[in-house]
């Protein structure tokens, strides 16, 4: 019976290792929009809570986009502000119409975010915040993911090494007695009879 070489059992550990960390990596660099605001759906005021992911007070990195456009008119004064708990001012920008878009980038601590627009009649404004929540524990997750797997690495050895010691128990016994009564013999089961003796006596004329 043919078996796996010694050295394939590590290696397809490694490659389960390497394997499980790319794919977490991916998985940490999503990110998951948030709509501010619309052209179909505007409010002046608008609320997101960023929660805190698994337990953890990291900031989260985060991306926060304003849009402004108008087929109606050509300037106007147009505002965006990003506060902390109503209070810290995170992010703040005052323009015209016509100037670009603005655009902040950077993390976010756990708590509720407040987000002020102003604009004047006939702007139409779209905003999105983007956060990457599995990115402010990424190495936690690598470390958490690599121990996990190292865990069921050494607890399929040692399952597989309990089979093989029972496995060789059970071998040891069976040599122990090699020469067993096969079961339904004839010879055992018939009752002996003095007549089949070979010994018998002679036979005596008459």
């Amino acid at each position: 019976m043919s078996t796996k070489p010694s050295w394939t059992n590590p290696v397809l550990w490694v490659l389960a290792l390497l394997l499980i960390n790319v794919l977490w990596n991916e998985v940490a660099q999503q990110e998951a929009p948030n709509e501010i605001n619309s052209m179909d759906q505007f409010a002046s005021v608008r609320e997101v809570n960023v929660a805190p992911v698994f337990g953890s007070e990291a900031s989260i990195p985060a991306t926060f986009t304003t849009e402004f456009s108008s087929t109606r008119v050509e300037g106007a004064n147009v505002s965006v502000t990003l506060k902390l708990n109503n209070q810290t001012v995170v992010f703040a920008w005052s323009g015209d119409l016509g100037d670009s878009s603005p655009t902040w980038t950077g993390a976010l601590e756990p708590g509720r975010y407040t987000v002020i627009t102003e604009i004047e009649d006939g702007v139409d404004v779209e905003q999105s915040l983007d956060l990457a929540p599995f990115e402010a524990v990424r190495w936690q997750g690598h470390l958490l993911l690599s121990g996990l797997l190292v865990v069921l690495a050494v607890v399929e050895q040692a399952v597989r090494g309990a089979l093989a010691a029972r496995q060789a128990t059970s071998s040891a016994k069976e040599q122990k007695s090699p020469f067993r009564p096969a079961p339904n013999q004839p010879e055992a089961d018939m009752a002996w009879d003095e007549n089949d003796s070979p010994w018998r006596d002679p036979l005596r004329g008459s």
